[in-house]
């Protein structure tokens, strides 16, 4: 007889965030209904006051996992998805809360459309307003509009949303580049496919949701936003620092695998002018301080 697999495998790290953990676990028990889920928690680092443990006491049907040394997040999630059994298989953020119907509605979208490779939530802070996940890849106008922040004006625009996803208004089902990697749901001949993360490349955090959008588009498959599905994303609570730079140099490392020179040079140039700008506006030492940083670095084209 054959072994029936899981609907999904849920994929979450802790790095000294148990409380954040022990919220999204709590979340996903409160929601699962009748689907059938297996829920991986990795640790990240020693847990030498046992908060992680109380928090794993609580959701027994969870299994843990405790790292020897930290790994970056790329890894980590590798370490997961090698082990989960699912259908469909799900990274999720520990920083997430998962609404109710939001797992049934991304599974039966999965399963009603065999060409969607993977597919994201709407994204919601933790006032309820949008947290905008559709992405371009790479090109000119879109990387001006969102560096400098004119996408803002245009949000729900539909001709500009056709050029820049971050306009579109997350009312619909749309299919863009990549959708943020907070929350998404991939299907298993996916990941059996393409693999995981590309983990040497993105050794720390920032990049790897946006290349595995890409690896998986060029295999053929679909990405697209399901805006039935919610999740709250309590964005920058996880621990990430210097998390713009990082963001940007996380952009840089996947424009060297996936643009060519000259298109990796004019969306730097691009981006840049969008920095001095941020730059010139500025309100304090510190965040000018971090857009010299940034401007440095998209400069030089070294990450």
């Amino acid at each position: 007889m054959a072994e029936t697999r899981p609907d999904l495998s849920i994929c979450i790290i802790n790095h000294r965030t148990p409380e954040l953990v022990h919220d999204c676990l709590r979340s996903i028990h409160a929601t699962a209904g009748e689907l059938a889920l297996e829920v991986f928690v990795i640790n990240n680092t020693p847990d030498e006051d046992g908060a992680f443990d109380a928090v794993m006491g609580n959701f027994p049907a969870a299994q843990a996992i405790q790292n020897e040394r930290p790994l970056g997040f790329a890894a980590n999630q590798n370490r997961l998805l090698a082990r989960a059994g699912g259908r469909y298989l799900m990274p999720l953020n520990s920083d997430t809360i998962i609404h109710p119907g939001a797992l049934q509605t991304l599974v039966g979208f999965m399963d009603a459309h065999p060409e969607i490779g993977l597919a994201g939530p709407k994204l919601v802070y933790a006032d309820g307003r949008l947290q905008p996940s559709c992405r371009n890849f790479p090109a000119l106008l879109p990387a001006f509009m969102e560096v400098t922040g004119l996408w803002r004006p245009f949000r729900g625009n539909r001709w500009m949303a056709r050029r820049v996803a971050l306009c579109d208004p997350h009312t619909t089902v749309t299919e863009p580049d990549w959708v943020s990697g907070a929350c998404y749901i991939v299907r298993r001949e996916v990941y059996e496919r393409v693999g995981g993360y590309d983990a040497e490349l993105f050794s720390t955090m920032y990049g790897e949701d946006v290349e595995w959008c890409w690896r998986i588009r060029r295999a053929g498959w679909r990405i697209a936003f399901v805006p039935d599905a919610v999740v709250t994303h309590l964005e920058s609570r996880s621990a990430a620092p210097d998390r713009l730079y990082a963001m940007y140099e996380g952009s840089m490392k996947f424009m060297r695998k996936s643009c060519s020179p000259a298109q990796a040079f004019g969306v730097r140039m691009v981006a840049s002018a969008g920095v001095l700008l941020r730059w010139l506006c500025a309100g304090d030492g510190d965040e000018r301080a971090t857009y010299r940083r940034v401007l440095r670095l998209l400069l030089s084209g070294k990450s």
